[in-house]
């Protein structure tokens, strides 16, 4: 990530600065249940009914009254005793909130008393019914307004008057014939089951006291809430279209027509593939989002510019969800694509049809000011889910790349992030902690591993902003992992870098400190046979890794480094890694099932030996070795090894190129002991 794009920024009215970014983010959207009366009973019942028209009538009817031509429900003159309509059982289990309204309209703007009232309420999962709306008059005994109740003290509010056939001033002015849409508050569903939704008609038994009733609509939604600090945050959108300015309106917007201020640096941005650079919006209010896409967006605590943090907040976003699947393309070989979940449903990145990309995604993870990151075996998370409302990278691999999701990859799992896949064979994690950071970093092992870079591997992307934190990675081709992709078995010992730094910032520069710190591991799902072990290279300090155990480190101080130039990048390798990671079979390099118990170096065969000769040692310890050959005057020619090496019995098949014929002696060093070995090549 090029972080000039979003650091030293002064702005009219926000500055986009570095902040520590703790918060969490999600979106309303749901489903949408309508009831219009156009089929008797579809979505209601009755309590009892009576009479036709529009006068004397507790039915369903279509008298074409207040703009509607089509059926309403009339209700007027009652000889029922406070009938009512019931809208029961609507399932809720996924939603996290509701909203109701309903189209409504008075028959006469002066015909209520003070015990005419309709009381709609609601009752969540059987519990006892509590308001949603009330219409009451305006307070006198008699012949007045209808109105809203807002606070169900009893008497309706003049701000909120019902429109009625006839117009007129009655206490309150009712200057409306047509029908207006009154709406209830969000009301929370507390992980609720059902709703069962009460309306009720009392008293109104006079002529000319009525009410007439249409379009009923509960909107149900999925919420989560922004909270925390300011920050960065990867999004997505299940509506598509002209979407930015209803998405985001609860959010401070700026540098951009349709935003809280044109002034200052523009903080919503879109990826622009072909050139792996971010374009900020211009106009907020005509910009169009395109399903399965994703887009950029600097979050500000303080949501109004009033001084104040403002966060949590709670997003909407209107309209109807992208329904068909959707296609993020034409990303060449090695560059990046911003994808977007596009829909309000959860997605499983395993399903998803990936052509010529990197089977590894990435997700920006807020709260831990780091990317997370999934390749279809390890990853941050334990599943393969991806949120609503989640932006996440992908990166074009081998040709130009593309990935499909359709509406069938959705998950019936409400997770986060990823699963496991049946063609992973295990992973191992590794857990380092200090001074109350923590970072996790993995391996996974695959049938079609490699040890160098393959389509598997996650990189361990540089964060979106300069902030202090802990990192750790592995390697393959000087390239920093957070996943590494591994062959499940081994003929030769194999040597990682494995890296964990402190960074400070200091000068728009990342700065290794010493620290001091714990690393754990997860070792549960390694597979059958293989043998890890850390080596401390500062130290020299073996460990074979045993499940349950841990181990101290102290971070070194290294070079500084800063933001390379692109979108999205992983961390440089920077001197030499803290430890090297041994992964290897369990009897590897063994003659036998026993290990040895002392050093030794045996006799070279053959010798004279051409052109190879095989050179055998066994070790009784974890350690670093070193094998180098030397001439006659007691020069270095050659080092043939220099590892850390795990104890048994060992061989290096010695191939010379570009010695003469001649004697030479073999040293091999390991801590304090050494062997030496003379040798004739002849050529």
């Amino acid at each position: 990530m090029n972080n000039r794009l979003f650091t030293n920024k002064v702005l009219d009215k926000k500055s986009l600065g570095i902040f520590l970014i703790f918060f969490f983010f999600s979106i309303l959207l749901g489903d949408v249940i309508t009831i219009d009366f156009e089929i008797d009973g579809s979505g209601y019942s009755a309590s009892a009914t009576e009479g036709s028209g529009y006068t004397d009538v507790f039915n369903r009817s279509n008298p074409s009254i207040g703009g509607n031509s089509t059926y309403i429900w009339a209700v007027e003159d009652l000889s029922l005793s406070n009938p009512y309509l019931s809208l029961s059982q609507i399932d809720v289990t996924n939603a996290s909130s509701f909203t109701f309204s309903i189209d409504l309209i008075a028959h006469h703007y002066n015909d209520w008393d003070n015990s005419d009232e309709l009381l709609i309420t609601y009752s969540l999962d059987g519990a006892s019914n509590q308001n949603l709306l009330w219409v009451q008059n305006i307070g006198g005994t008699y012949n007045e307004t209808a109105a809203l109740d807002t606070d169900f003290d009893g008497d309706g509010e003049c701000s909120y008057v019902l429109p009625s056939l006839t117009t007129g001033t009655s206490g309150c002015t009712t200057s409306s014939s047509v029908f207006e849409t009154f709406s209830s508050s969000t009301i929370s569903l507390s992980n609720k089951s059902t709703l069962d939704i009460k309306i009720q008609f009392n008293n109104l038994t006079a002529e000319d006291e009525g009410i007439y009733i249409d379009n009923i609509r509960i909107d149900l939604f999925e919420s989560i809430t922004i909270s925390g600090n300011s920050g960065f945050r990867l999004m997505s959108s299940p509506v598509a279209g002209t979407i930015y300015s209803d998405l985001l309106s609860e959010l401070w917007t700026q540098g951009m027509t349709g935003g809280d201020v044109t002034s200052g640096t523009a903080n919503v941005w879109t990826l622009d593939v072909s050139g792996q650079s971010w374009s900020a919006l211009s106009n907020l209010s005509t910009a169009s989002q395109t399903a399965g896409e994703g887009f950029l967006v600097y979050v500000f605590s303080d949501t109004d510019n009033d001084g104040d943090d403002d966060l949590p907040v709670t997003l909407s976003v209107s309209g109807t969800e992208n329904s068909s699947s959707t296609t993020l393309g034409s990303i060449a070989d090695g560059d990046w694509g911003l994808a977007g979940n596009p829909y309000a449903t959860t997605i499983d990145w395993d399903l998803v049809t990936q052509t010529d990309v990197v089977t590894s995604c990435y997700v920006w993870d807020d709260a831990t000011d780091a990317y997370i990151s999934w390749n279809g075996s390890a990853g941050d998370l334990s599943n393969g889910l991806i949120a609503p409302y989640q932006g996440f990278w992908v990166q074009a691999s081998g040709s130009t790349g593309s990935i499909t999701i359709e509406t069938s990859d959705k998950s019936s799992i409400a997770g986060t992030f990823y699963r496991s896949v049946s063609d992973s064979t295990g992973s191992a994690s590794f857990t380092f902690s200090s001074n109350g950071y923590e970072r996790t970093i993995y391996l996974s092992f695959n049938i079609n591993g490699e040890v160098d870079m393959d389509i598997s591997d996650a990189y361990q992307l540089m964060p979106m902003q300069m902030t202090n934190h802990l990192i750790a990675m592995t390697y393959a081709e000087e390239t920093a992992l957070a996943v590494n992709n591994l062959p499940v078995s081994y003929t030769d010992e194999v040597i990682i870098p494995l890296d964990v730094m402190m960074l400070s910032v200091e000068n728009q520069l990342f700065q290794p400190v010493v620290t001091d710190g714990m690393v754990t591991w997860e070792l549960s799902n390694l597979p059958e046979g293989l043998t890890l072990s850390l080596t401390n290279q500062m130290t020299g300090e073996p460990t074979l890794l045993e499940e349950g155990a841990s181990l101290s480190f102290t971070t070194i101080v290294k070079d500084s480094f800063g933001y390379p130039e692109g979108t999205v990048n992983s961390y440089p390798l920077i001197g030499e890694s803290l430890f090297a990671l041994s992964v290897s079979n369990t009897q590897m390099g063994n003659d036998d099932a026993t290990l040895p118990s002392e050093f030794a170096l045996h006799p070279v065969y053959p010798n004279p030996f051409n052109p190879s000769a095989s050179v055998s040692f066994t070790i009784p310890d974890f350690g670093r070795v070193r094998l180098d050959v030397y001439d006659v005057k007691g020069s270095l020619v050659e080092t043939l090894i220099d590892e850390t090496m795990r104890p048994g019995h060992h061989k290096y098949a010695w191939r010379p190129e570009g010695l003469s014929s001649g004697v030479y002696f073999l040293k091999l060093v390991s801590g304090a002991q050494e062997f030496t070995q003379k040798v004739t090549y002849l050529k």
